[in-house]
């Protein structure tokens, strides 16, 4: 017997299909570093990544001691977000110290939610805070790592790390590097104030600014340079250097700046310096190498992963104080090395850091752990 006539589904549009939810869960207060400022960036990308993005503050603003509460109120957006009828995962940004049992405990709790988590490490020296941890709480961070359904690194350097220290599955870490939005702005030309060095970054020690120092210190004379520091911190220490080196008149500290500052500063700079010993992927490196903007930093991290020495940027080693004020020194003297740095720092940004480049990226992630979920 024949059966009856078959309807078929009415087409929906892929476009018109409900989206993910994904919950940004990042520290977002505006001195809090790189960390929230990139999930804002993301979270403008909802189309490239085809999900719908809503930004959860993990830490604040405030003591340490309000930490305790934001993190509540993350469980809270997340168990609202199990409940809802929606598909949806939740995005944890890790770094070292507390970050690691912040999100630990955000991910222990989403997951008996049965609820997919993108851990995202963006640490400096996680390495070397797990080394330092006593061995049950080496075994805690393990877990927070193998319980992650996937997890987002910046560079091999991390992967390698995950893979053979915390024993992660290959197939369950996505290096995606970092991207920024490009900055629209014309190089400012034709100054008068000499060459403009930029430093930007938190004033920890990590980061090097004594070197920078001394390095800048350790110039010919005869060279015309200003040195504009900024970045939140105890600007302190580094005042007094300047002045004992004798270079206290050529180096400006600016305090933080906000997003609208860090672009007016890189368009009056001739060159971005950043000597850290820890790094993953800085965002201030990407956003000088959209502009063009030459850079001298350390080979550390991911950095020399993506910026091939003396091609994209002038790296050396950390701590080589020597090596810094050299890789300065070309710069001021090297017309043509300048203009091939910026050159080339353009296109590895339009190659590889782009903000769509970026979401995409994390897209897929987002669409495989939709597909594999129950």
């Amino acid at each position: 017997m024949q059966g009856g006539p078959v309807s078929a589904a009415p087409h929906v549009p892929a476009n018109s299909l409900p989206r993910p939810h994904v919950l940004l869960v990042a520290p977002y207060a505006p001195r809090g570093g790189g960390m929230g400022r990139i999930m804002v960036y993301l979270a403008e990308q909802h189309d490239s990544a085809g999900v719908q993005f809503k930004c959860v503050e993990s830490r604040g603003a405030g003591a340490a001691a309000w930490s305790a509460w934001h993190a509540a109120r993350a469980a809270y957006r997340i168990a609202m977000l199990r409940w809802s009828a929606q598909a949806g995962i939740v995005h944890l940004n890790v770094g070292e110290g507390a970050s690691v049992v912040r999100k630990g405990c955000l991910l222990v709790f989403a997951r008996a939610l049965r609820l997919p988590v993108v851990l995202h490490l963006h640490a400096a020296d996680i390495e070397g805070f797990y080394t330092r941890l006593p061995r049950i709480m080496k075994i805690l961070v393990e877990r927070v790592f193998l319980d992650a359904s996937s997890c987002i690194v910046v560079g091999d350097f991390h992967r390698i790390w995950l893979e053979d220290q915390l024993l992660v599955p290959r197939d369950r870490i996505a290096v995606i590097p970092n991207g920024v939005p490009r900055i629209e702005f014309q190089r400012l030309r034709g100054r008068n104030a000499g060459f403009v060095l930029l430093f930007l970054g938190n004033l920890l020690p990590r980061k090097g600014l004594a070197d920078l120092l001394r390095a800048v210190a350790g110039l010919d004379t005869h060279w015309q340079w200003k040195l504009q520091i900024a970045g939140s911190g105890n600007a302190g220490p580094a005042r007094s250097l300047a002045a004992d080196l004798g270079i206290a008149a050529r180096v400006a500290f600016l305090g933080w700046v906000d997003r609208g500052g860090t672009h007016d500063l890189l368009q009056a700079a001739d060159a971005l310096v950043l000597p850290s010993y820890h790094e993953a992927l800085p965002l201030v490196l990407l956003e000088a190498a959209s502009q063009g903007v030459p850079i001298v930093a350390t080979n550390v991290g991911a950095i020399a992963e993506y910026f091939v020495p003396g091609q994209d940027a002038l790296l050396v080693s950390a701590g080589d104080v020597l090596a810094l004020s050299k890789a300065i020194e070309c710069l001021l003297a090297d017309g043509a090395l300048r203009n091939r740095l910026s050159w080339n720092a353009r296109q590895l940004y339009e190659k590889q850091f782009t903000i769509k480049m970026f979401a995409e990226r994390l897209g897929a992630v987002y669409a495989r752990l939709c597909r594999s979920s129950p």
